[in-house]
């Protein structure tokens, strides 16, 4: 082999070799490159998912917060209604009890009145406070109920009467008022019952 066969062959092979450096190098960048670009890729979307996992929270919440804040304002609005319900009720029994007054059915109402409270209190010595327009019909049911009572007139438009033992020191509300406020909860409960089956 001549010298210059030798020259070229060396020659080739250096380029060869420093091709297949190059190659292997440029191979080398571009899967560093490639990983680096994937690590960059991914650290960004465990940046934005922990962000959009974060934005979902929140508007679970927002959503959660909403509903609740409307099932309570319309329990409000129901409750409102339940109680505009109520006072209309105790309005037009209060009326229907008003235009009674002077009936066989209102002194049979009083009657009732007077015969309870006295139960309670226990004894036939009693002190009736009725408004001024029931007092002679109070009066009446003393002697029938064969009572020994002192009746004390208010200028108050009382429907009832409270009655309380000599020495005061028992005292019932048997006004219709305090009825009414006794079966407030079972009005209410009844006015929601009917509100539901409607």
């Amino acid at each position: 082999m001549s010298e210059q066969e030798l020259t070229e062959r060396l020659i080739s092979g250096i380029i060869t070799r420093l091709e297949n450096e190059i190659n292997e190098w440029s191979n080398n960048v571009r899967l560093r490159a490639e990983a680096e670009l994937l690590d960059g890729v991914k650290a960004i979307i465990d940046k934005y998912s922990s962000t959009l996992e974060n934005i979902d929270k929140e508007l679970n919440m927002e959503r959660e917060y909403r509903l609740y804040d409307e099932m309570m304002k319309e329990k409000r609005e129901k409750l409102s209604i339940l109680e505009k319900a109520y006072e209309e009720v105790v309005s037009r029994i209060k009326e229907r009890i008003k235009s009674m007054r002077g009936t066989d059915d209102y002194k049979k109402f009083l009657r009732n009145s007077i015969q309870w409270a006295a139960s309670i209190i226990g004894s036939q010595e009693l002190v009736i406070t009725a408004s001024k327009s029931d007092r002679s019909i109070v009066k009446s049911l003393i002697s029938e109920l064969g009572l020994n009572a002192t009746i004390n007139t208010t200028s108050e438009d009382l429907l009832g009467v409270i009655v309380s033992s000599q020495d005061e020191s028992v005292r019932i509300d048997a006004t219709l008022d305090s009825r009414l406020r006794l079966m407030e909860h079972q009005i209410k409960t009844l006015l929601a019952h009917l509100a539901l089956s409607e």
